[in-house]
């Protein structure tokens, strides 16, 4: 990734630490609201307008450099080879995902018919991808960037769509808590546009807020899947139906 575009979205996550929003740039630099999110979610801010924001709102560019390099030190995706070597280990899978979701190491014991040995052995094999570093008295240290993703057509994606997707559309979804929304609409492709950054911005937010409760007590938690999904999609038993 290039170093320009490593600046536009350390800007855009400065912006969104400091609560400030489009709407704000977009007065600031006396421009709509939509060529703000436009640039954003396309990366694709001038130079001049990248100083203007960062010159307006008092952002230093020692301070993006700095967030580029912790950035650059963490782990966004895994290879392929890595998510098809965890998923086809079940154990493997299991303590990945409670490292994931920030569990200790007792916890994972406590709450799994696992030994001590197989945890260590897991939690190694993650150390050696990257994912973690295992330090003394089985403390985890995670290496995930906040945008940490599963790769689109990767083992773990590829297992959900065959083996889980129905399991987790299988609930009532009452909204007590669970909720489920089904959207259709035509919209422009500027629209289009908003609703992926809304939606992008949505799973930042989990990931932060996931992050800003790593100490809250576990039994005050809750274990949270959310599915993002937006395409362009007919139906095929509408398909059937056209001239």
């Amino acid at each position: 990734m290039s170093l320009a575009l490593n600046l536009q979205l350390a800007l855009k996550a400065k912006l969104r630490t400091q609560r400030i929003t489009y709407s704000k740039v977009a007065e600031k630099l006396k421009l709509s609201e939509a060529t703000i999110k436009r640039d954003f979610s396309r990366n694709t801010l001038s130079l001049e307008r990248f100083g203007a924001i960062c010159d307006g709102f008092a952002i230093s560019l020692d301070a993006l450099l700095d967030h580029v390099g912790e950035v650059s030190e963490l782990v966004s995706e895994l290879t392929h080879a890595q998510e098809k070597a965890i998923v086809s280990n079940p154990k493997l899978w299991l303590v990945a995902i409670c490292v994931l979701n920030q569990w200790s190491f007792g916890e994972i014991l406590e709450r799994y018919a696992l030994s001590s040995a197989e945890v260590t052995k897991h939690l190694l094999t993650l150390d050696k991808m990257g994912i973690l570093e295992l330090h003394a008295e089985n403390r985890i240290r995670l290496k995930l960037a906040r945008n940490f993703r599963w790769l689109p057509n990767g083992a773990f994606m590829q297992t959900f769509r065959d083996a889980l997707s129905s399991e987790f559309l299988s609930a009532d979804f009452d909204d007590a808590p669970d909720t489920f929304r089904l959207v259709t609409g035509n919209l422009s492709p500027t629209s289009v546009g908003l609703v992926r950054e809304h939606l992008l911005t949505l799973a930042h937010e989990v990931g932060v807020l996931h992050a800003k409760e790593a100490r809250v007590p576990r039994a005050q938690k809750q274990a949270i899947t959310l599915a993002l999904a937006l395409r362009d999609w007919e139906p095929s038993v509408f398909l059937d139906l056209r001239k």
